[in-house]
């Protein structure tokens, strides 16, 4: 299979721990076939809207998604019913945003009060990506992963956090995902007393509250 096939079949089956307790209308924004939204379809018997970019993969989308958009993620908003949806799924896409913040408050505007959203993000403080930079002296951008060429934006723990804060949203949860398994790792963290504990996850996720405000 090639590269570009696995990313769009991508099911992110990790982030199905991050789902709430019920669903009724999901909106998911870089969905890609639609997998993850099929998912959510099938547990909760919820209504699933996906939008992408790629016009092959929301045609696979659609075939078991209630609506598939193809379109910009700014432009779509302002064609979606207002305070209708109840969850909010951007898996691995507001890192493509030149204002991820932005988006977020305009996207409230489709969300019914006490919405949740879903969200994951590369780290870019994870262990492979600071010894390239640290050990090799390296930032070369590439296909996919921490330093996909598509990205725009990054994200540590932290700076995620405050993220997601700022811009109204109220964590329940916020975790890495895709942990390390490197010995030197390990060890490095024990050496530091857990100081690089964050380093360990390539990703990071969260779930977090629209609040009223926005």
């Amino acid at each position: 299979m090639k590269h570009e096939d696995q990313y769009y079949r991508n099911e992110r089956s990790e982030m199905a721990a991050f789902l709430p307790p019920a669903v009724s209308r999901s909106l998911e924004f870089g969905c890609s076939q639609g997998l993850f939204s099929k998912r959510i379809k099938e547990k909760y018997g919820a209504e699933c809207w996906g939008v992408d970019l790629d016009t092959a993969s929301i045609a696979m989308a659609a075939t078991h998604l209630d609506q598939a958009l193809c379109g910009d993620a700014t432009a779509v908003l302002t064609t979606l019913p207002r305070a209708y949806f109840d969850l909010l799924v951007c898996n691995d896409f507001l890192e493509h945003l030149p204002d991820p913040g932005a988006f977020l408050r305009e996207a409230a505007a489709v969300m019914t009060p006490g919405a949740t959203l879903v969200a994951s993000v590369p780290n870019v403080r994870s262990w492979s990506n600071i010894l390239e930079l640290l050990v090799y002296k390296e930032w070369k951008y590439k296909d996919s992963g921490i330093l996909d060429r598509t990205h725009l934006r990054f994200f540590t723990l932290k700076s995620f956090r405050r993220f997601l804060e700022e811009n109204g949203l109220h964590i329940e949860i916020l975790e890495g995902t895709r942990p390390s398994s490197s010995k030197v790792f390990m060890m490095t963290n024990l050496l530091t007393l857990g100081f690089i504990g964050d380093m360990k996850f390539s990703g990071l996720a969260a779930r977090a509250k629209f609040g009223n405000e926005l």
